[in-house]
């Protein structure tokens, strides 16, 4: 009786995270080079239900249909493969617990499990793996690069060769699944480009495409990126984001502009020349760099982004565009943001009357229950 409290409940929690997501986008919708959050949610781990003093040693008699896309002839090596099957579970394992389910969307990991998989909202690409696909007797599955075919006893092969029984037999007494709803899982950035604003200060760049300027931060030596292409140039005649921290060159290098130099000037490529005693003259090219696994980053305020703890960032060469004379603003579609708002305070409100119904079924058990 009491299941249904807990799938509304969960509901409005997340609600809340999803409302204070979009309220912080909003609040930002002006802040140069903001990315907007998106919060990402997952099912509890669907359990099994029993009937109660049922045997759990019978196996329910069933005809098994399964699918596997692509089929083994068509599958790559980067493309997640889907499958369904009808008779028996699927069992899933990740940080919310063991789960059994019909059908999932699984890849091969670096290391040679198969998990489900997710992608960034902006990504092309498969990035960030999830639960763990367990065999009938509880381990991860673990295989090797190749073609996979699911045969209909259950056993999963890999090129031809058999790896595991993944599927996890039916008993007479259970009923189906059950889930508790929805949690949060993450909260995603969104990398889109955001709008480019002229400024006409040759002192203001905007990154067109995929790129991260690199910022030594010198309260505690540690290089950050953004996307916040403000800078001046310092007593000391050092290039500077607006935070005072020094802006890097190809070679993580602080950028010194000669003193006299006027007429600066940033290409395309982040390559500055300036005019010195009427000469063109080079000065330095821009630490501006690719940044492949940069689902990892993590937001610090400020427009600064950093790798977390025990995650290096895999750097790639810069092959955007650099606009002198712009900024990039925030990615945030306020109108969007104000839709999703009124949607999730209304869905809020109906699990609201969701847990009050509940609320007046159990007063009505409490106290009407005994009379009958």
């Amino acid at each position: 009786m009491f299941r249904g409290i807990y799938t509304a409940t969960n509901a409005m929690k997340t609600d809340t995270k999803r409302i204070d997501t979009i309220t912080n986008n909003i609040a930002n919708a002006q802040t140069t080079g903001f990315k907007k959050d998106v919060l990402v949610t997952q099912s509890f781990p669907e359990q099994l239900l029993f009937k109660r003093n049922g045997s759990e040693n019978n196996l329910r008699p069933t005809r098994q249909r399964i699918t596997v896309t692509p089929p083994p002839n068509e599958q790559g090596g980067d493309e997640p493969i889907s499958i369904e099957i009808t008779s028996g579970y699927l069992t899933m394992n990740d940080r919310h617990g063991t789960g059994h389910y019909k059908s999932a969307r699984i890849m091969r990991d670096e290391e040679g499990y198969l998990r489900t998989v997710h992608r960034d909202s902006d990504e092309a690409n498969m990035t960030k793996f999830g639960a763990y696909l367990l065999d009938s007797s509880g381990n991860r599955v673990q295989v090797p690069e190749g073609p996979i075919e699911l045969l209909g006893n259950g056993i999963l092969q890999v090129d031809g060769q058999p790896a595991a029984n993944i599927i996890t037999a039916v008993h007479k007494n259970v009923v189906g699944t059950i889930n508790g709803g929805s949690s949060v899982d993450r909260v995603m950035t969104n990398f889109s480009q955001g709008t480019l604003e002229m400024t006409d200060n040759p002192l203001n760049i905007a990154i067109e495409g995929a790129g991260f300027i690199k910022v030594m931060d010198m309260n505690d030596n540690q290089i950050k990126y953004t996307r916040h292409g403000a800078f001046a140039i310092n007593v000391d005649g050092i290039l500077v984001d607006l935070s005072g921290n020094p802006v890097l060159s190809q070679g993580e290098d602080e950028i010194a502009i000669p003193e006299g130099a006027d007429n600066i000037s940033i290409d395309r490529g982040g390559n500055i020349t300036v005019t010195l005693n009427g000469i063109e003259t080079p000065v330095d090219t821009l630490g501006i760099v690719n940044i492949e696994n940069r689902s990892s980053l993590e937001k610090l305020g400020e427009g600064y982004l950093v790798m977390p703890d025990g995650v290096e960032p895999e750097e790639a060469e810069f092959e955007g565009s650099v606009i002198q004379g712009y900024l990039e603003g925030s990615n945030v579609d306020i109108i969007s943001e104000m839709v999703q708002m009124v949607n999730l305070l209304r869905g809020y409100e109906s699990n609201q009357r969701v847990i009050r119904s509940y609320d007046d079924i159990m007063g009505k058990v409490a106290n009407e229950l005994g009379k009958i």
